[in-house]
C-alpha cells in the first residue's frame, strides 16, 4: 500500500521546501493533512453557523410577511375586494367573525365574503368600511411553517346619509406557509362590539350581535366560543404566554442542539462560504431597511401631529415630492415645507389638536436596497379649540430613497378618504376637504384621480395581491449580493460575526415591539398580574402625571389606580424602535389611543405619546420605564372643540408614588410636547422648539 503522504511530500519536494530522507520529512508531511482537516472542520462550523442565521433571519422575514398578509386582508376589507380577501386563504383555510359561526375551506370562505357583500364586490357610493388591523402579536412555529397572531381590529363604517358605527375587538389568527408563501388558515373575529356613532358604546347595545350573514347563510359549524358582545364582556383566549414569565421563546429550526451535526453538512469550501454569507448580509440588510423606513414615517407622523414642519420637511430627498390627491404635487423639500406651513403655524400651540397616525404599513424594500415602496393607513383626529374637531381616514402610497446610507421621503401620496365633522359622524355630513388645508397652488396637477367620502375609493395599491400576485419586485437579494473575489475562512467567521449581532438586534427590536403591543392587551383586559410581570425588578412606571412607581411591587400597586370598567381597549401602536448596538437596552417612542366607558354610564377617549425604554435581563425584554404623556381624557358626547381645560390626574393621596412627576406636562387644549429620546433621522439634529415669551 502506497503511503497516503506521499503525494504531499512529492510536492512539497519539487518545491525544495523539503529534503528527501531529512527528520523533519515525517513531521511536516504530518502537519499538512492536520491544517487540511482543521480547515475543513472549520469550515464545516462556519457551514453551520450560516445555517442558524439563515434560519433566525428567515423567522424574522416569516413574521413581516404575515403582518403585510394580515395588512393587506384589512385594506382589502376596506373596499369590499372579497375576492382579493378570499385568495389570501389556504384551500383548507377557514373563517369566522363575530358570532356567525366557522366556514371551512377557501370556497366557502369566498362565499361568506361575498354574503357579506350582499353578492357583490366592491363599495357602492357613500358606504365606508374602514378595518384597522393594529397592535400585532406573531408567533412563528420553530419550523416556519406555521403560526399565529393577535390583531387589534378597529373598524369605522356606515352609509353616507343612513348609518355609522364604531366597531372593535380581536383577531385570533392561525397561518400556514405552502411552498414558501404565507397564507390564512384561521381567520377569528371576536365582535367586543359594534355599536351607533351617535351615543357610542355608553348609550347603545351591539347592533347585531355578532351576526351578519348566517341566517341566510347556515354556517359549516356553530361558532367555536359562546359569548356575548357588547355591553356584555367576555376575554377572548390568548395564543402566546407571558413574554417574561412564561415558557421561553423556542429557537429556530437549525438553531442551538437542534441543527444538524458538523459531520452531516455538506463540505464548502471558502468562496462558496462567503457567497451565501454575502447574499445573507444583502438579505439582513433590506430587514434592516424595513425597520428603517417604518421609523421614518412613522417619525413623520410625531412630527406633523405637533406641526414640527420643518422637522417634517427635512425627511424628505432634495427632489422629493408630496402630493395630495386631487389636489396636486408639491416638488422639492423646499415647496414641501412651504405647504407644510401653510396648513398652519410652525410649532405646537394652544388650541391645536392634529394627531396624524401612521398605521398597518406594507413595506417592500427594493433587493438592491436603494429604493422602497409602502402603503400606510391615516387615522386622524383633529381639532380648533372652540371652532371644530373631526375624523379623518386615508392611505398614503410612498415611495423612499436611499441616500449616503440614510432613508428618505421620496414621494408621499396622501389620499383621503373620509373627512367628518364630530358632532356629527360620517354617517350625517362629509367634508370635501380638511378643515385644516392649505390654499397654496400645487407645482403641478395630481398624478392620479381620486375622489373623498362618499364617492367610491379607488386608490392603488404598489403591490399585487401577496398569495396569488406577482411579486412587487422580480430580483432577489441575491441578485445584489456582493462577495470578495477570493475569500478565506477568516473574512467567512468575520462576516458571520457582524452578522450575528446584527441579526440579534433585529430580533430584539421585533421582540419589544411584541412585548409592547402584549402589554396592550393586558392592560385592556384587565390582567394586572400579568403587566405587572413584564417589568424589571427596578423598573418605574409613570402615567398621567400621578408619579413615578419604582420596583416591580410599586409597579403592581401603580395597576390598582385603574379600577375596572366594562370597556378598556388600550391600542398603542405606530412604535419608533432603537435597539443599543449591544443589544442589552432599548428606547421605544409610541402612540397610545383608548376606548373606555362603562354601558349607561360614560364613554372616554384617551389619547397620548409613550416614551418607554427596556432593558436584556438574562436573554429576556423586560420594561425598564413605562412613561405616559396624555394629550387628552376626552368624554365622547363632548368631543375636542369643546374639551375644557383640564390637569392630568396627578397624584392620588392613597396610593401614593414613591417619586414625585420627573415631568410635568400639559394636556389639549394647551400644548405640550412629549420628549423625542432621538434626534431627526435624517439630519441628526436634536428637535427643538423656539421658547414662548
Amino acid at each position: 500500500m502506497k503511503n497516503p503522504i506521499f503525494p504531499v511530500v512529492a510536492a512539497l519536494s519539487a518545491l525544495g521546501l523539503v529534503g528527501c530522507g531529512e527528520p523533519a520529512t515525517t513531521e511536516v508531511s504530518a502537519a499538512a493533512p492536520r491544517a487540511a482537516a482543521g480547515d475543513a472542520r472549520r469550515a464545516a462550523e462556519l457551514e453551520r453557523q450560516i445555517e442558524t442565521l439563515e434560519r433566525r433571519k428567515e423567522r424574522i422575514e416569516d413574521a413581516n410577511d404575515i403582518k403585510r398578509l394580515q395588512r393587506a386582508y384589512g385594506y382589502y376589507v376596506d373596499r369590499g375586494m372579497w375576492n382579493e380577501v378570499a385568495d389570501l386563504f389556504a384551500e383548507e383555510g377557514s373563517i369566522e367573525i363575530g358570532r356567525d359561526g366557522v366556514y371551512a375551506g377557501r370556497d366557502r370562505v369566498r362565499e361568506y365574503l361575498l354574503a357579506l357583500g350582499n353578492g357583490r364586490t366592491g363599495l357602492s357610493e357613500g358606504e365606508l368600511n374602514e378595518h384597522m388591523q393594529l397592535m400585532p402579536v406573531v408567533t412563528v412555529a420553530p419550523d416556519g411553517t406555521t403560526a399565529k397572531a393577535r390583531w387589534r381590529g378597529l373598524v369605522m363604517a356606515g352609509r353616507y346619509g343612513d348609518s355609522a358605527v364604531w366597531g372593535e375587538g380581536p383577531y385570533e389568527n392561525e397561518y400556514v406557509k405552502e411552498d414558501g408563501v404565507w397564507k390564512i388558515s384561521r381567520l377569528h373575529w371576536f365582535q367586543t362590539f359594534m355599536v351607533p356613532y351617535d351615543g357610542g358604546w355608553a348609550h347603545n347595545v351591539d347592533v347585531n350581535g355578532g351576526k351578519y350573514v348566517s341566517d341566510r347563510l347556515p354556517p359549516d359549524a356553530p361558532p367555536s366560543a359562546d359569548y356575548d358582545p357588547w355591553p356584555a364582556t367576555w376575554l377572548p383566549p390568548f395564543h402566546f404566554d407571558n413574554p417574561v414569565t412564561g415558557a421561553p421563546e423556542a429557537p429556530a429550526a437549525g438553531d442551538g442542539a437542534g441543527g444538524p451535526a458538523i459531520g452531516e453538512l455538506p463540505g464548502a469550501g471558502a468562496d462558496e462560504l462567503a457567497r451565501r454569507a454575502a447574499v445573507l448580509a444583502q438579505e439582513v440588510q433590506l430587514l434592516e431597511d424595513e425597520n428603517d423606513i417604518e421609523n421614518l414615517q412613522r417619525t413623520y407622523g410625531f412630527y406633523v401631529e405637533e406641526a414640527l414642519w420643518s422637522q417634517a420637511a427635512d425627511l424628505f430627498a432634495e427632489d422629493g415630492t408630496l402630493e395630495i390627491a386631487g389636489r396636486g404635487v408639491y416638488a422639492g423639500k423646499e415647496r414641501v415645507l412651504e405647504y407644510l406651513r401653510s396648513i398652519t403655524d410652525e410649532y405646537p400651540r394652544y388650541g391645536l389638536l392634529y394627531d396624524q397616525m401612521q398605521l398597518q404599513p406594507v413595506v417592500h424594500v427594493a433587493p438592491d436596497g436603494r429604493t422602497a415602496r409602502a402603503r400606510w393607513r391615516l387615522f386622524a383626529q383633529e381639532a380648533e379649540h372652540g371652532e371644530f374637531a373631526e375624523w379623518g381616514v386615508g392611505w398614503y402610497e410612498n415611495d423612499y430613497v436611499k441616500e449616503d446610507g440614510v432613508w428618505k421621503i421620496q414621494n408621499l401620496r396622501t389620499f383621503i378618504r373620509m373627512y367628518a365633522p364630530y358632532e356629527d359622524g360620517w354617517g350625517k355630513t362629509a367634508l370635501d376637504a380638511p378643515s385644516f388645508s392649505s390654499s397654496l397652488e400645487p407645482d403641478r396637477p395630481s398624478t392620479i384621480e381620486h375622489a373623498p367620502y362618499p364617492a367610491v375609493p379607488t386608490a392603488p395599491f404598489h403591490y399585487e395581491n401577496p398569495v396569488t400576485g406577482r411579486p412587487v419586485y422580480e430580483q432577489t437579494a441575491a441578485d445584489f449580493a456582493s462577495a470578495p473575489a477570493a475569500a478565506d475562512l477568516d473574512d467567512v467567521a468575520g462576516t458571520l460575526a457582524a452578522l450575528d449581532r446584527r441579526v440579534g438586534l433585529l430580533e430584539d427590536a421585533d421582540r419589544i415591539e411584541r412585548l409592547h403591543a402584549i402589554y396592550g392587551y393586558y392592560l385592556a383586559d384587565y390582567q394586572m398580574d400579568d403587566l405587572g410581570a413584564m417589568f424589571a425588578d427596578d423598573g418605574t412606571i409613570e402615567i398621567a402625571q400621578r408619579g413615578v412607581y419604582a420596583g416591580k411591587a410599586s409597579v403592581r400597586r401603580n395597576l390598582d389606580l385603574y379600577p375596572p370598567v366594562d370597556l378598556h381597549n388600550h391600542m398603542q401602536y405606530q412604535p419608533v424602535i432603537h435597539v443599543a448596538p449591544d443589544g442589552t437596552t432599548a428606547e421605544m417612542r409610541s402612540r397610545a389611543f383608548s376606548i373606555m366607558g362603562t354601558h349607561e354610564e360614560f364613554a372616554t377617549w384617551m389619547g397620548g405619546v409613550y416614551e418607554n425604554t427596556f432593558v436584556k435581563d438574562d436573554g429576556v425584554w423586560k420594561i425598564q420605564k413605562d412613561q405616559v404623556f396624555n394629550t387628552y381624557f376626552t368624554p365622547y358626547e363632548i368631543g375636542w372643540k369643546d374639551q375644557p381645560e383640564r390637569d392630568p390626574p396627578g397624584i392620588t393621596e392613597s396610593n401614593p408614588p414613591d417619586l414625585p412627576p420627573s415631568v410635568e406636562f400639559d394636556m389639549y387644549p394647551v400644548p405640550f410636547l412629549p420628549p423625542f429620546h432621538y434626534p431627526n433621522p435624517v439630519t441628526g439634529e436634536p428637535v427643538e422648539v423656539p421658547q414662548q415669551n
